[in-house]
């Protein structure tokens, strides 16, 4: 059973998760801001994202928002599971080619 779902409007929260929990995040993704890239131009997802020792990455998807297309955006998840107490943080970096620069995401994830 998933606990919790987090987006954007989760940014730099502060949320607790009970240990062996799961829980979701949920970002837009643009696999076309590739197409911008000064590199070999490739249709994946922006989001890079790393986390603490105690979240486990079970599940990582990215749904366009039109089925069967690779650069259309769409919705990127990630399914962890609170494997060990502590705080821990999901940090995410997505680089905005097209205009330089990149946005950030992070959630501190409180596992009790």
């Amino acid at each position: 059973m998933v606990a919790q779902i987090f987006t954007n409007a989760n940014c730099f929260d502060t949320v607790s998760v009970n240990l062996g929990d799961t829980f979701v995040i949920k970002l837009r993704d643009e696999p076309g801001e590739h197409l911008y890239s000064k590199e070999e131009p490739v249709a994946e997802t922006v989001w890079k994202m790393e986390t603490g020792e105690g979240l486990k990455l079970l599940r990582e998807q990215f749904t366009p928002d039109i089925p069967d297309t690779k650069t259309i955006p769409g919705i990127h998840e990630w399914e962890y599971e609170a494997v060990k107490p502590g705080t821990w943080d999901v940090e995410g970096t997505y680089t905005i080619f097209r205009f330089g620069g990149e946005r950030k995401f992070k959630l501190t994830v409180k596992v009790v």
